[in-house]
């Protein structure tokens, strides 16, 4: 029986922790080569032309924002199923979010329906990829506003040439403990247009050594970037079990289910055909811990508003994710495997 299975993991052996004390006895533990060195790995990954790599998700939000051109009485469109942090950052700058629904195939933003928002005098898209998924199929040329994509649940997911980082016009992803790639906390702005190079320049010319990104953090996420095929290839094979396992139930998987598109396997998410409470008490009893999806989405609120977000309601209430990381062992695994093909 398995015990004690962490949700999140991040990718991080013994052995790779020499770099970071490498960092620590060359006494350059604040913003440097090593930062750079990430952030290239990173622009090269995602086909982007520079960026900054910042402190905190809350900054890069926030700061994504203000190159967006949000400022006091701005109007920013997102996804219901967002996170909280969005709207706390918006508010930081005296801005609103305006709410819109969701694709169901995708669970991502829905153009037809931020088409709409920005009709209402929107100015900027907060494109939330949630749980490995990419907006596959959207249409976003017709919204004609800055689109931040945030890709901190989906980086290394594709679907033919669309992979996680080719529909915004500023890119965002967090690196915090829980995310693909962790480097104990921390986030990216990229961008492929360099008009945003000044602006980025301009608004961190005099504190960015107190806001970038230091040098022991950066030196994490640089042995994870080296190793992040291979993970991602044993998240994808674990993934595969577990949809396999969850085909032998009534239940269905959240999201893309074509064969072609390849997810990042962060979690492994599933709306439930029965409630929520009964499968997590279902999966307690065998010691596998499986979490509410959507609780703290910043319209966790809107549950019961069917009529104005269709494509999510199912999602807001009854999506639950089960954990998936390249370090589960054997044991777990099987144990999960039994649990999900299992789940009433």
């Amino acid at each position: 029986m398995a015990t004690n299975i962490e949700f999140h993991r991040p990718t991080l052996r013994r052995k790779d922790m020499q770099s970071v004390l490498q960092t620590m006895v060359d006494e350059k533990i604040g913003p440097g080569v090593k930062k750079k060195e990430f952030l290239d790995l990173l622009t090269l990954r995602l086909n982007m032309n520079g960026g900054i790599a910042l402190r905190s998700y809350f900054d890069a939000i926030k700061t994504a924002l203000e190159l967006a051109g949000v400022k006091e009485g701005s109007s920013i469109v997102t996804s219901v199923l967002s996170p909280q942090i969005y709207k706390i950052a918006a508010k930081k700058l005296g801005a609103k979010i305006v709410l819109a629904d969701i694709n169901s195939e995708n669970g991502c933003l829905s153009a037809s329906s931020a088409l709409e928002a920005i009709g209402k005098g929107a100015i900027a898209v907060l494109l939330h990829e949630p749980c490995c998924q990419i907006p596959y199929g959207e249409d976003y040329s017709l919204l004609n506003v800055p689109i931040i994509e945030d890709i901190s649940e989906s980086f290394g997911s594709f679907y033919d040439e669309f992979f996680a980082g080719s529909f915004g016009d500023i890119v965002i992803c967090a690196f915090e403990q829980e995310h693909i790639v962790s480097c104990g906390g921390g986030a990216a702005i990229l961008y492929t247009d360099r008009v945003y190079k000044e602006l980025i320049k301009n608004l961190y010319k005099d504190i960015s050594k107190y806001e970038e990104m230091p040098d022991l953090n950066a030196s994490l996420g640089i042995i994870q970037l080296a190793e992040i095929d291979g993970y991602l290839l044993r998240r994808q094979e674990i993934f595969e079990m577990f949809k396999k396992a969850l085909l032998k139930t009534n239940h269905k998987l959240f999201g893309i289910s074509d064969l072609d598109f390849s997810p990042n396997a962060w979690i492994f998410p599933v709306v439930l055909d029965s409630k929520p409470e009964d499968i997590i008490a279902f999966a307690k009893k065998y010691n596998v811990l499986c979490k509410p999806l959507f609780d703290n989405s910043i319209g966790s609120d809107s549950k019961e508003k069917f009529a104005l977000y269709p494509g999510a309601t199912s999602a807001l209430l009854r999506a639950i994710a089960f954990p998936v990381y390249p370090f589960l062992k054997s044991s777990d695994i099987d144990t999960l495997v039994k649990v999900i093909s299992h789940l009433p």
